[in-house]
């Protein structure tokens, strides 16, 4: 019996071990096709007209191991295509992601983590 349930714990803590606990996902910036960046931290909409390629960077804080992080603007599904980590005191708080959305004509910014949103406050022009 004893055998029985620590192998059982043990199998419930390898689980645990890959499982994903993320805190806090925002944009922080938009960038055009010619990589000229727009700081969109407490806006509500872009100074600027997005139209074709626009790429987004996106900051992850947690685990993010087994999460699928989705990011739209309006029906452009955005791909990942760069990951940095993010280091605070030589710990790992999170992740900078960079997505590249090919067809963008205007709508507002979505980012979801395992189909929970975390943001979805800024219009893109």
């Amino acid at each position: 019996m004893f055998k029985w349930l620590s192998c059982l714990l043990f199998f419930a803590m390898q689980l645990n071990a890959y499982s994903s606990h993320v805190i806090n996902a925002y944009a922080v910036s938009v960038y055009d096709k010619d990589m000229h960046e727009e700081n969109i931290q407490g806006k509500r909409q872009t100074s600027k007209d997005y139209n074709g390629v626009v790429y987004s960077k996106i900051y992850v804080f947690g685990t993010l191991l087994q999460a699928r992080v989705h990011v739209k603007i309006g029906n452009s599904i955005g791909s990942e295509i760069d990951q940095r980590a993010i280091v605070k005191n030589n710990l790992h708080i999170g992740n900078e992601l960079i997505f590249k959305h090919s067809t963008v004509k205007s709508g507002y910014l979505e980012v979801s983590v395992d189909n929970k949103i975390f943001d979805q406050s800024l219009y893109v022009k």
